[in-house]
C-alpha cells in the first residue's frame, strides 16, 4: 500500500498538510478529516490503513520514489471510503455463495464474512431473488459485471476471490504466483478494481440486484442519530436542543450524511442561483483555501460552501464552466 500512499500525496491540495493525509489513510473520526477526503478526492483512502503509525507513515515519505517500479496510477473516487467498498465486494461474495451452494441443494458452508450488517443486507436481498425467482437474473447481471471489468483498462484479479459450492477462494499469495505479479503491485490492482467494481454496479438502473449489494459508509454514532431525527422532519432548532449541541455540530452531522450519500437534496439548503454561481467558480477555482470561497461569496455560510464542494465531488452536482 506504499505506492498508494505516495499517489495520495502527490493528489493532494498543495496547501494541505502530510498529517491531514495521514488522518484521511488512518481514518481518524473527525468531522474535518472526513471533509478533507471528501474534497480532494481521496474518500477510497479514508481509513485504508488504520494501523498505520506515524513514524511509519514519515518513513514511507522518506523513501518516496525509491525503488519503485510500478507504472499503475491509483484511481481516486468520493463517494465510497475504503471500509465501504471492501464491505460491498464482501456482500457481493457472500451473495454469489448463498445462490451457489442453494443452487447445489445445500446450505451448509462457513459464510466468507461474519459481518452482521453485510449478512442482514444479503439476507434480504437473496429472500427477494428467491421469491421472484430472480437467480437467473442475478448470475446475468454477475457475468456482465465481470465482463464489463475485463473490458476496462484495469488488471482483473477480483474474480479470483469469488467463492461457491466446491469453490474455494484464492489467496493474495496465490493470485500473486498465477499472475506473476510482486504482492505489492497486486495491491493497487485489487484496489483500482475495487473502486472499478463499486461504481459500476452503483447504478440501479442497470444493476437492479447487484445495486442492492452497495454498501454505504457507516455513520458515527451522533449523525446517526441526527439521521433519524431529520428522517423524522425534526427542525434543525429541535434537534440542536434534543441532544444537547450547537448548531455548527449539526451541520457537521449533515455535511456526513451528503458525504456518505445518505441525503442528495442540496437544494435544501442552498438555492439554485447561489449553487450555480459557486459551481462555476469553483470549477475553475478548486483548490483554493475555504476562506477565499467564503471571501468571494459572503452572503454564503461556511456550511453551504462545505456542502456545494461535497457534491460537486462527489458529482451529485454538475459542474460547468465559467467560460
Amino acid at each position: 500500500m506504499n505506492e498508494i500512499i505516495t499517489f495520495a500525496l502527490e493528489q493532494a491540495y498543495p496547501y494541505k498538510t502530510t498529517k491531514s493525509i495521514y488522518n484521511i489513510i488512518t481514518g481518524k473520526k473527525s468531522h474535518q478529516t472526513l471533509f478533507d477526503a471528501c474534497s480532494q478526492r481521496l474518500m477510497s483512502l479514508y481509513h485504508v490503513m488504520p494501523n498505520l503509525k506515524y513514524p511509519s507513515f514519515e518513513r514511507i515519505l522518506a523513501e518516496k520514489g525509491k525503488d519503485s517500479n510500478y507504472q499503475t496510477d491509483v484511481i481516486l473516487q468520493s463517494k465510497f471510503t475504503y471500509d465501504s467498498m471492501v464491505h460491498t465486494f464482501k456482500a457481493l461474495q457472500l451473495m454469489t455463495q448463498t445462490i451457489s451452494f442453494h443452487l447445489n441443494g445445500t446450505y451448509q458452508f462457513f459464510p466468507i464474512t461474519e459481518h452482521k450488517d453485510i449478512q442482514q443486507r444479503v439476507k434480504i436481498l437473496f429472500h427477494k431473488i428467491k421469491e421472484e425467482a430472480l437467480i437467473e437474473h442475478y448470475i446475468l447481471e454477475l457475468e456482465q459485471l465481470f465482463s464489463a471489468l475485463s473490458e476496462s483498462s484495469l488488471k482483473n484479479v477480483l474474480h479470483y476471490y469469488l467463492i461457491g459450492y466446491e469453490e474455494s477462494m484464492y489467496t493474495s499469495h496465490q493470485v500473486s504466483l498465477i499472475e506473476d505479479i510482486p504482492l505489492e503491485q497486486l495491491k493497487i490492482y485489487e484496489f483500482n478494481e475495487l473502486i472499478q467494481l463499486v461504481s459500476t454496479i452503483n447504478n440501479p438502473d442497470k444493476y437492479p440486484l447487484l445495486s442492492q449489494l452497495v454498501m454505504l459508509p457507516t455513520l458515527s454514532r451522533n449523525t446517526y442519530k441526527t439521521y433519524k431525527l431529520l428522517k423524522h422532519k425534526k427542525t434543525f432548532q429541535d434537534i440542536a436542543a434534543y441532544q444537547n449541541i450547537k448548531l455548527s455540530t449539526l451541520e457537521d452531522h449533515v455535511l456526513e450524511l451528503f458525504i456518505k450519500g445518505y441525503f442528495t437534496d442540496y437544494l435544501h439548503f442552498v438555492t439554485y442561483d447561489n449553487m450555480t454561481h459557486f459551481i462555476s467558480f469553483y470549477n475553475d477555482n478548486k483548490h483554493l483555501r475555504l476562506k477565499m470561497f467564503k471571501e468571494k461569496f459572503s452572503s454564503l455560510t461556511y456550511f453551504q460552501i462545505k456542502l456545494m464542494i461535497v457534491g460537486i465531488e462527489r458529482g451529485d452536482l454538475r459542474v460547468t464552466s465559467s467560460a
